[in-house]
């Protein structure tokens, strides 16, 4: 029997005890934050005797090692915002844990470091543990819908992603970490063009795009700060020559204003009367915090709430000499259906912590044949395979189109 320790009690946890909890060899999982009410918050929707709650500060690397080290775990899972990555990672490293997050916090900390994860490659493939970094959402099925056509070519050309999602409130709500989504916003892109990464402002690559159904609307993104666009060119397999991720919403050119038209996410003090503060901090204490479980089983039950998540992977090259276009989108239930199915969870805490609750029972069961630090990118046809029935299950599709050049 297994035991998995998560770190942080957001949107993201939600789902990976829901999905977690219903596993047979899954049979404890500790649930820790530094605020107990947010743990408090999951517990009381889902009444598992499998789950434990405790406190837990994810900035404290010896509190969280000696934690990990008093109990024989078989998987620390991050699900705090990634700010805390390094620490989590030590942590999960000084008692010889097994790991898995879903994103990074820095993009080429150190001169061929694409994320600050694989700093510690070396240490990790020398212990023989595994670190799966980035296996979400996106990153992690964008990464996998990507090498799933990269397989299929002899030549990759482009390799283009977008997240794409629309919330219809009454009220003001946020579905996941407002914080971490104005700090990607605000941050300058990296893109991969000519075989190297480039770094591209926010808010450019401006792009009207036609989703397909269950969306089927043509929607704005642009440039986004995010790993797919340093981490799959390296660790596909094979060369490629561009690689982007965009994101878009219906209000996307509204916090374009907020963020470049207003400043509100600079960082220089602003004189207020007698106070200096800066916009950025003003506005961090503003900002909605993640709607708790209850709150979003209120507003999807009452029909207040609801929204929708899309990510899409187009992978342009060439096979026997022809060229190929792929075309990959998710299908997966709206935010009442995730609802519904975990109580207190959405159609984004679904469609992120769904693969990575795939991702951490592949580990768990042994499913994965690689060691160190490593992204989804590097799973073989097999692996693949595997991952895709797991999220089948819990009702995520993958939908693939390909197309022929004709000249």
């Amino acid at each position: 029997m297994k035991k998995v320790i998560i770190i942080g009690a957001g949107a993201q946890a939600t789902v990976l005890c829901g999905v977690l909890s219903t596993a047979e060899e899954v049979s404890k999982i500790v649930l820790t934050d530094i605020n107990p009410a947010r743990v408090a918050e999951i517990t009381e929707t889902n009444p598992s005797s499998k789950i434990t709650a405790e406190k837990i500060d994810a900035s404290d690397v010896e509190q969280m090692s000696a934690r990990m080290k008093a109990e024989k775990f078989d998987l620390v899972i991050n699900a705090t915002i990634p700010i805390f990555v390094r620490q989590v990672l030590q942590a999960s490293f000084n008692a010889r844990v097994n790991y898995l997050d879903m994103a990074s916090n820095e993009f080429y900390p150190e001169p061929e470091v694409p994320i600050e994860q694989l700093a510690y490659a070396e240490a990790w493939e020398t212990a023989g543990l595994r670190c799966l970094t980035g296996g979400g959402g996106d990153p992690g099925l964008t990464n996998i819908m990507a090498k799933d056509a990269v397989l299929e070519l002899d030549q990759v050309d482009s390799i283009r992603i977008k997240d794409f999602g629309i919330v219809e409130c009454d009220q003001p709500v946020a579905l996941w970490s407002m914080r971490t989504y104005l700090e990607d916003l605000y941050l300058p892109a990296t893109i991969w063009q000519d075989g190297k990464p480039k770094q591209v402002a926010p808010f450019s690559g401006r792009e009207d795009y036609d989703f397909p159904p269950p969306l089927g609307l043509r929607g704005r993104c642009y440039f986004h700060d995010h790993e797919e666009g340093v981490t799959i060119p390296l660790f596909c397999g094979k060369p490629v020559k561009y690689c982007d991720f965009k994101i878009g919403e219906p209000d996307i050119d509204t916090w374009k204003f907020l963020i470049q038209g207003l400043g509100l996410m600079d960082e220089d003090p602003v004189q207020i009367g007698d106070c200096r503060v800066s916009p950025r901090d003003l506005l961090f204490q503003k900002i909605q915090q993640t709607a708790s479980p209850k709150k979003q089983m209120e507003l999807y039950s009452s029909g207040k709430l609801s929204s929708r998540l899309m990510l899409i992977c187009d992978v342009d090259g060439a096979k026997d000499g022809k060229n190929l276009s792929y075309k990959l989108w998710s299908e997966s239930p709206d935010g009442k259906a995730a609802c519904d199915w975990i109580k207190g969870a959405s159609d984004v805490s679904w469609l992120t912590s769904v693969p990575a609750s795939v991702f951490a029972l592949m580990l768990l069961r042994d499913q994965v044949k690689h060691t160190g630090v490593f992204p989804p990118e590097v799973f073989d046809r097999e692996e693949i395979d595997i991952f895709y029935r797991g999220i089948r299950e819990w009702g995520i599709r993958v939908i693939k189109q390909t197309q022929t050049a004709v000249v």
